[in-house]
């Protein structure tokens, strides 16, 4: 069995770890349970939660300076922007670009009709930044659940937003007996249907100049149906994501995937890694969950990205356990359950078992609690690394991206120097 690179976790930060192993030809193997972050995720890509006027890279300055523990800090500012690049790069190729800074955070609407910050976002959503001027339509149907416009906008409207709301019919082709974000998806990938959706909103439209829909304006061409609805209305379009499953997630996935395996990769969905076997400070062996019997992967270089608590790469129980699920590295976390959480739900800081994870050297690398060095062939990247609070943070989406890549290029010239001492 050929050692190989190995990515455990299918999510935005071993998806990108792969794209960087597979770029430097080390054909990488991903393993993972299911679909990751991507398919709960709005598909922003959300750096630091700054609002304001506040400059985005100078609260990163300083997060940085003040934080040495936190992965930004381990980065850097030109890695994560090297991180960025690379993310925005792979989907303007796929026809899906993204717009932003790292200067000032956009302020995007969510299905709430709160008001949210983010770097970056796809070109479909970018038209709902509330730092533009206007009266804004927010549109939607009956028959999709979880996206309420009359609550989206009566929550605007509280804060000081002129808009209105909206429901649309369905033509009579496009009823069905029940209906889903990817329902919508596939119906927005029809130019007709769009035709009759585009004809309503102009009717219903008034002094509107931005019109917002839920975001399932299409799996395969986004960009052409929003450019299709601002043709036939006259208006701005723009997305506001919706409750789960993703369907801006669901992009970024086929995206990736086809990236990925188009250069030599392989993604394999439904293969839980649960144990790991290693010698000294390598680790040699990795473990799935098959039909009848574990799968052994014989590991060259391998990247864990998990995720944390909430994606499952993270296990707790009732004593106050805290164990990482594939490969059984140390964490670091609080010490009991009475640690776990901060006195108030609603804590400015967050709970501090929200903040568990590995804790790594410069390279990623995972260490001990006495901060030897575990595995000199692993790496940890997205919301398995200890040292920050990605969601209070609001950093989710950019801190996987960044980290991810920048593990997968450690870890194919970490791959590389292997490979030279062996042969």
């Amino acid at each position: 069995m050929t050692e190989r690179a190995i990515v455990v976790g299918a999510g935005l930060a071993g998806l990108m770890g792969a794209l960087a192993l597979t770029e430097a030809g080390c054909r990488p193997l991903v393993l993972a349970k299911g679909l990751g972050i991507t398919h709960w995720v709005g598909g922003t890509l959300d750096v630091l939660g700054t609002t304001g006027n506040q400059s985005l890279r100078v609260a990163l300055d300083d997060l940085i300076a003040n934080n040495p523990d936190h992965p930004y800090a381990k980065l850097g500012i030109s890695e994560i922007e090297a991180g960025i690049a690379r993310f925005r790069a792979v989907m303007q190729q796929a026809h899906y670009p993204y717009a932003g800074s790292l200067e000032r955070n956009m302020i995007l609407p969510t299905a709430l009709g709160a008001l949210r910050p983010t770097a970056y976002a796809p070109i479909t959503m970018v038209a709902g930044d509330m730092r533009q001027g206007g009266e804004l339509l927010i549109a939607g149907f009956h028959e999709l659940r979880d996206f309420y416009p009359p609550l989206a906008a009566a929550n605007l409207r509280e804060q000081g937003v002129a808009v209105r709301n909206v429901y649309l019919e369905l033509p009579p082709s496009a009823k069905r007996l029940d209906y889903s974000t990817r329902t919508f998806a596939f119906f927005f990938d029809d130019p007709d249907f769009r035709q009759a959706i585009g004809r309503q909103l102009r009717e219903v439209r008034g002094k509107a100049t931005r019109i917002g829909l839920p975001a399932v304006l299409g799996l395969r061409d986004p960009v052409e149906a929003v450019a299709d609805l601002q043709r036939l209305t006259g208006a701005q379009i723009f997305e506001i994501p919706t409750l789960p499953p993703s369907i801006p997630g669901m992009r970024l996935m086929n995206i990736f995937r086809r990236t990925i395996e188009a250069a030599g990769g392989r993604v394999q969905i439904g293969s839980t890694v649960h144990r790991a076997g290693g010698n000294a400070d390598r680790l040699t062996h990795l473990y799935s969950e098959a039909a009848a019997h574990d799968q052994e992967h014989r590991v060259a270089v391998a990247l864990l990205a998990t995720g944390g608590i909430a994606g499952g790469g993270i296990g707790t129980d009732y004593t106050g356990r805290v164990w990482d699920s594939a490969l059984d590295l140390p964490l670091h976390a609080p010490a009991g359950r009475e640690g776990w959480f901060a006195s108030r739900f609603l804590h400015r800081e967050g709970h501090p078992i929200f903040a568990a994870g590995v804790a790594t050297d410069d390279q990623l690398r995972p260490l001990d609690s006495a901060g030897n060095l575990v595995y000199e062939n692993v790496a940890v990247a997205g919301m398995a690394l200890a040292g920050s609070d990605p969601v209070q943070e609001r950093s989710v989406t950019g801190l996987t991206v960044t980290t991810g890549w920048h593990a997968g290029n450690l870890l194919a010239r970490a791959m590389q120097a292997h490979l030279e001492t062996s042969n």
